[in-house]
């Protein structure tokens, strides 16, 4: 099974949703590596969303195995 980084950014929407960025490469073979790329490339990922969400401060960074990605990402009550 895969992993993948995914962000979730400070602040909500008012109808609940956030601001999210889910990184599709690199991709890990466990939740280990994957925790030890974020905690080594933490800088670089900080600066990348800063860019992507103009200043946006980073509320929690997961690492989330393939099957789950759809559950966490699709709002509720909406078929993908």
């Amino acid at each position: 099974m895969k992993w993948f980084i995914l962000v979730l950014m400070m602040g909500t929407y008012s109808d609940g949703s956030k601001d999210t960025f889910l990184f599709f490469e690199p991709e890990f073979n466990t939740v280990e590596q994957c925790q030890e790329y974020v905690y080594r490339q933490s800088p670089e990922i900080k600066r990348q969303m800063m860019i992507e969400y103009q200043g946006k401060s980073i509320e929690m960074v997961y690492c989330v195995r393939e099957d789950k990605l759809k559950n966490i990402l699709q709002p509720p009550g909406k078929n993908i």
